[in-house]
C-alpha cells in the first residue's frame, strides 16, 4: 500500500466518523425522526445508524483505492493530420458512449499536430500527451533518442497502416513505362536533372520534371522520403550507417535529388489541395502516403495520380498508438487510453476503412480492400520490398544532412503596417509571428522585408539570413501601424524583388500578410492578378505568393486570388494562432 493511499484511507476514514457523528447529532436533537424511526426499527434505529456510518466509510475508502467516484479521466491524445477524417468522428462517438476506467467515463481530448512537430514539443516539455499516434513508429524512438530516456515503450500496436510512395501524374508514368517498368530514385535523379523532362526516358519532351516532398522535421512522409533516397543512394543490403550518410558520394547524390524539389511543405494534405489546384505545372511528382493518393483520386474525373513503389523499397507508416511513459502520465491514465485504444481496435476493422478510408489493416497479414486497388491509383500487393527502420542515431543523422543539403529559398516578407493593425495589438501578435518565422531560416536562405501602409516602404533587402538577421530584428521592432492599405502595390513590388534575383536554383516565394483590404495601391488587382500569372505552363510560376488573411476584415477572396495566380497558398491567421501559423508556412522553404 502506498503513502498517498493510506493517507487518502486515513482521511476517508476521518470523514466517514465526523459524517455518522454528525448524523446521528443531527437525528437525536429532532424526537420526532426518532418517533418515526423507532416503530419501525425498535432499538434498531442506533444500529442503523452505525451501519450507515460504516457504508460510508467503505464507500470513501473504495474511491481512495482508485474505485472511482463517478469524475471523469480526461486524456490528451495527439494524433497525425492524415487520420483526422478516419478518426475524428471515431473519438466523437466514443465520447458520446461514455466507456468507463477509474470508476468513471473516460474523455478523449484529441489534438491533430504534424508528426515531427509533436516530437519535438514533446522531447522539449511543451506538449504533454497522454497518448500519442504518430505516423510512423520512428519518431516514437527519436523522441526517446532526443529526450535522452525512454518515453515511448519498445512495442506499440498499429492502428493503421500505408506505405510511402510517388505520387505521378499517369501521362508521365506511362512516358516511363509504367506499370510494367519500375521506377526508383534513381530513374527520379534522372528525370529532375534533365531538361527534357520524360524525353530523357523516351516520352514527349514536356519540359522541367519537377518533384515535391514535405519538410522532414514536420512530416513523417518527408522523413521517409529522404531516408528512402540514403537507402537507394548507398545500395546495399542491411540498412545505412551514420558512415555512409557522411560518404561524399552518397552526398553528392541525396544533394542532386533535393536541389530538384520545387516545392517542400508541412504535411501531404497541402500537395495534394496544391495538386487538386494547379495540377501538373504545381509538380509532376510528389512523395507521400498511399492513402492520401487514394484519397485524391476518389472522383476525380480528370488526369489522376499513380502509385509508383520505389524499386529500392520502400517504408511503412504503421501508425502506431503509444501510451506514454512519462512523468506527467499517471496509472489511472494509462487505464484510460486503454480503453480508448482496445474500443479503437475493434473499429478498425479491414472492412470499416474500406469503407472509410485507404488506409491498410493496422496487422500487415490482414489484405487491404478496395480502394487499396489499381482503380484508385493503388496495388495491394506492392511493396515488395519494406526498408527496415534506421536507428535513431542514423535518422538524427540523415535529418541534420537534410538540412544542409535542402534546396535553399528566397522569401520577401510582406508586413501590414496600416493603421488598423493597431486593433487588438495585431502588430504586435504579427511581429512575434515573424520571429517564429525567421527562427526556421538557415543562414544561406536569403530573406528581406517589405512593409506598407498608405506607401510601400523597403525596409531590408534579400540577402543571406546570416548576413542580414540583425538588421531584421531591428526594423521589425520599430513598425508602427498608421497609413492605408497598399496590398496590391506592396505585393507586386516583392515579387519585382524576387524575379530581380532570376535564380530558379532555389524555391523564390512571397509571405504576405494583411488585416484589411487594398484602399491606397495605383496598381489594379486585375492589373496584379494579371502579372502574377505563370509565363509558361510548363514550367509554373517562378515566385509563389502565400497570403494571410489576418482577422475578420480581411478581404479573403481577393487573398485567394493573389495567391491562386501565383501557383501559392492562402490562410486564415487568428490572432492567437499567428505564431503557429508562420512556422507552417516556414516548413514550405
Amino acid at each position: 500500500m502506498s503513502l498517498e493511499n493510506i493517507t487518502a484511507l486515513i482521511a476517508a476514514i476521518a470523514a466517514a466518523v465526523l459524517a455518522a457523528i454528525a448524523l446521528y447529532q443531527f437525528v437525536k436533537d429532532r424526537p420526532e425522526i426518532i418517533d418515526r424511526l423507532r416503530p419501525k426499527l425498535g432499538a434498531a434505529w442506533k444500529a442503523a445508524l452505525v451501519i450507515l456510518a460504516v457504508a460510508l466509510v467503505g464507500n470513501l475508502a473504495v474511491n481512495a483505492f482508485g474505485g472511482g467516484d463517478g469524475r471523469p479521466t480526461r486524456i490528451t491524445f495527439v494524433y497525425s493530420p492524415e487520420k483526422e477524417a478516419l478518426l475524428r468522428p471515431l473519438i466523437r462517438r466514443f465520447n458520446a458512449e461514455r466507456r468507463e476506467a477509474n470508476g468513471g467515463p473516460v474523455v478523449v481530448e484529441s489534438r491533430v499536430i504534424a508528426s515531427g512537430k509533436a516530437q519535438a514539443a514533446i522531447a522539449r516539455g511543451r506538449l504533454e500527451p497522454v497518448a500519442w499516434s504518430p505516423a510512423w513508429s520512428m519518431w516514437g524512438r527519436l523522441l526517446n533518442f532526443e529526450a535522452g530516456e525512454d518515453l515511448v515503450p519498445s512495442e506499440n500496436p498499429s492502428l493503421v497502416r500505408t506505405p510511402l510512395v510517388i505520387a505521378m501524374w499517369e501521362p508521365m508514368a506511362r512516358a516511363l513505362g509504367w506499370p510494367k517498368r519500375k521506377i526508383g530514385f534513381k530513374e527520379l535523379l534522372t528525370l529532375a536533372r534533365s531538361r527534357k523532362g520524360s524525353g530523357s526516358f523516351g516520352g514527349p519532351q514536356d519540359g522541367k520534371f519537377k518533384l515535391g516532398h514535405t519538410n522532414p522535421d514536420f512530416s513523417t512522409s518527408g522523413l521517409e522520403a529522404v531516408a528512402a533516397e540514403y537507402y537507394a543512394a548507398v545500395g546495399k543490403q542491411g540498412g545505412v550507417t551514420e558512415e555512409d550518410v557522411r560518404r561524399p558520394d552518397v552526398r553528392q547524390t541525396i544533394q542532386g535529388i533535393e536541389r530538384s524539389i520545387v516545392h517542400y511543405g508541412d504535411t501531404t494534405l497541402f500537395f495534394a489541395e496544391q495538386l487538386e489546384k494547379y495540377g501538373q505545372s504545381f509538380a509532376s511528382a510528389v512523395a507521400m502516403e498511399e492513402v492520401t493518393l487514394i484519397n485524391f483520386n476518389r472522383n476525380r474525373p480528370a488526369t489522376r495520380l499513380v502509385t509508383v513503389y520505389p524499386k529500392e523499397g520502400t517504408f511503412v507508416s504503421d501508425n502506431p498508438f503509444i501510451v506514454l511513459d512519462a512523468p506527467w502520465v499517471s496509472e489511472d491514465d494509462k487505464d484510460a487510453a486503454e480503453v480508448f485504444h482496445d474500443w479503437l481496435a475493434e473499429e478498425l476493422t479491414t472492412e470499416r476503412l474500406a469503407e472509410r478510408s485507404g488506409f491498410r489493416p493496422g496487422d500487415p497479414a490482414d489484405k487491404p480492400l478496395p480502394p487499396v486497388e489499381p482503380k484508385s491509383g493503388a496495388d495491394p500487393a506492392e511493396p515488395r520490398r519494406v526498408l527496415g527502420l534506421p536507428s535513431p542515431a542514423v535518422l538524427a543523422r540523415i535529418k541534420s544532412a537534410w538540412r544542409q543539403d535542402q534546396k535553399r529559398a528566397n522569401v520577401m516578407l510582406v508586413l501590414d503596417t496600416s493603421g488598423s493593425m493597431r486593433k487588438e495589438q495585431k502588430l504586435d501578435k504579427a511581429k512575434g509571428g515573424l520571429e517564429v518565422f525567421l527562427g526556421e531560416l538557415d543562414d544561406r536562405d536569403r530573406v528581406g522585408l517589405i512593409n506598407f501602409g498608405s506607401t510601400v516602404l523597403d525596409q531590408v533587402p534579400l540577402a543571406p539570413f546570416g548576413r542580414n538577421q540583425q538588421e531584421l530584428q531591428r526594423a521589425i521592432d520599430v513598425l508602427v501601424p498608421q497609413g492605408g492599405t497598399a496590398v496590391y502595390d506592396a505585393t507586386s513590388r516583392a515579387v519585382q524583388a524576387v524575379e530581380s534575383l532570376n535564380d530558379r536554383d532555389r524555391i523564390n516565394a512571397v509571405v504576405l500578410l494583411t488585416d484589411g483590404g487594398d484602399t491606397k495601391s495605383s496598381l489594379s488587382r486585375a492589373a496584379l492578378i494579371q502579372a502574377l500569372k505563370p509565363q509558361s505552363p510548363a514550367l509554373g510560376s517562378n515566385v509563389q505568393v502565400y497570403t494571410v488573411a489576418y482577422g475578420a476584415d480581411a478581404d479573403e477572396q481577393v487573398l485567394r486570388d493573389i495567391a491562386v495566380a501565383s501557383e501559392g497558398g492562402s490562410f486564415e491567421g487568428k490572432e492567437s494562432r499567428i505564431e503557429a501559423l508562420y512556422e507552417r508556412i516556414s516548413s514550405f522553404f
